[in-house]
């Protein structure tokens, strides 16, 4: 009878390369995965944080709802020349207490939008109309805002008072064109 006899030969470096090759192909392979998981987890979260924002967007317009209508049957702001000693406001406090409500909520959503915490290209679909028309309305009070604090009344000039809300309305103007 054959006797039969087993060989073991020692390990030598080229067999540990070949196993920790095959090891670090399988790590590397489990990471992909996470990174592609991962991925797709961020992706989803930055929908739902869009979403968010933009239902409290949603709700900050809805409050000055009556405000915009208030300030669209306002018609004009003031008479003569501002800086002028014959400048007049001629719109009623409730008037001007819409406008400074609808001009704080506009610049809040405007700095989300300039600040690229929120997307513009969603705030325009939704909303770009509403601020373009709400700017038409508001320049003359904003600029005697301004000037009354003793700011620049244009941005190019350095004005700072709700100068997201400017830079937004005219955003949305260009995407007219």
């Amino acid at each position: 009878m054959n006797s039969f006899k087993v060989v073991l030969t020692p390990l030598d470096w080229s067999g540990v390369s070949a196993i920790t090759s095959v090891l670090m192909l399988l790590i590397n392979v489990f990471l992909l995965i996470s990174v592609i998981f991962a991925y797709r987890t961020l992706k989803e979260e930055v929908k739902n944080r869009d979403s968010n924002l933009l239902l409290w967007g949603m709700n900050e317009m809805s409050q000055i709802k009556g405000d915009l209508t208030l300030l669209q049957s306002a018609g004009i702001y003031a008479i003569n020349e501002l800086g002028g000693d014959d400048y007049e406001v001629i719109w009623p406090q409730q008037t001007l207490d819409a406008a400074y409500r609808v001009s704080i909520i506009m610049q809040r959503l405007s700095y989300m939008a300039m600040a690229d915490l929120i997307s513009k290209e969603h705030f325009s679909k939704m909303w770009g109309p509403a601020f373009v028309k709400s700017w038409t309305l508001l320049e003359p009070y904003i600029h005697h805002k301004r000037y009354i604090n003793g700011e620049p009344l244009t941005l190019d000039k350095g004005a700072y008072s709700r100068n997201d809300f400017e830079k937004y309305a005219r955003y949305c103007m260009g995407l007219d064109k």
